[in-house]
């Protein structure tokens, strides 16, 4: 069975610079890559008057033009010796993408509005994709500052919160790690929001604050053992957490952050995770997955038949 990953392209050298993950993407047991572009429809508005059949031409040019920009654009990834699948839709942009992706193991995307200036917020299409995707979505950020056109995955951020949801990305960054021969820098933010004087346990917030610290450091302590011989560093920060991991990276710079974000309920989500979406505006590429103990999909699947922590 094949192990797709899926790139959404829009024409834009943005979004082609999801390329540069490919020896990534390889490495991660997958062997083809789906192409999608989508013609983006019309709005009523602006189709009020025109005839039917001008809008079907277009249509049909529009789609044309994609999917010859498609076939130019295969060539890079069969270099990168994978396969490849082309996919030309019509429609809404963010919805006929995750119309493309039942079968498909992950999704690499790059959000529009990077540039010499700091941007804070993701392109609409990828921000919905990136909301929505039942699978891993591997996102190369507006921010994004480190060298793609060398990528090296050398250093990977594994921000954890002590809950077993935000665990579950244990397993994978280790299993990321062991294929790329990367170090792991596990970090947990300790946030000092409502720490106030406890008559119950007659303490006030400096004992509590130093407890805190302690059951903390003891955390990472339990977490790094699991590692076995892994190379691995841990680091605990006091803050908020989305803006302490931020922080952290400009400090200490890495290639990849995995991380899990809130899982999804019988209603599509409005937003991510508060720290999840922070770190989507960090200086490196974020692997994001929503933490689940049914049909995890098969990268999940693959990192948890293969580690044991």
């Amino acid at each position: 069975m094949a192990h797709i990953a899926l790139i959404p392209l829009d024409g834009t050298e943005l979004s082609e610079s999801a390329f540069a993950l490919l020896p990534l993407v390889k490495k991660l047991n997958i062997d083809t890559v789906r192409l999608v572009s989508v013609w983006k429809s019309g709005d009523e508005e602006s189709e009020a008057g025109v005839e039917q059949q001008h809008l079907d031409d277009a249509t049909e040019k529009g789609r044309a033009h994609l999917a010859s920009y498609l076939d130019r654009k295969a060539g890079a990834v069969r270099e990168a010796g994978l396969n490849v699948e082309m996919v030309v839709r019509h429609g809404t942009p963010h919805e006929e993408i995750l119309a493309c992706t039942d079968d498909v193991d992950m999704i690499v995307v790059a959000t529009h509005g990077r540039s010499g200036i700091a941007r804070w917020w993701l392109g609409s299409t990828a921000d919905h994709v990136i909301k929505e995707s039942a699978c891993p979505v591997l996102v190369i950020g507006p921010n994004v500052d480190i060298d793609l056109g060398t990528y090296n995955l050398s250093r990977i951020l594994l921000p954890l919160d002590g809950s077993p949801a935000a665990e579950q990305a244990l397993t994978l960054a280790v299993w990321i790690a062991d294929q790329m021969g990367a170090e792991l820098d596990i970090v947990r933010a300790m946030s000092l929001t409502n720490v106030t004087y406890d008559p119950g346990m007659g303490m006030y917030s400096g004992e509590l604050i130093t407890a805190m610290e302690d059951s903390v450091k003891a955390y990472l302590q339990e977490v790094a053992g699991r590692l076995g011989s892994r190379k691995a560093t841990t680091t605990m920060m006091i803050g908020s957490p989305g803006e302490a991991l931020l922080e952290h990276q400009k400090e200490t710079p890495c290639d990849l952050v995995v991380a899990t974000t809130h899982g999804r309920t019988g209603v599509k989500r409005a937003t991510l995770g508060s720290v999840s979406d922070r770190l989507l505006h960090g200086s490196a590429p974020v692997l994001l997955f929503r933490p689940s103990d049914e049909d995890p999909g098969d990268l999940v699947a693959a990192a948890r038949s293969a580690i044991q922590l």
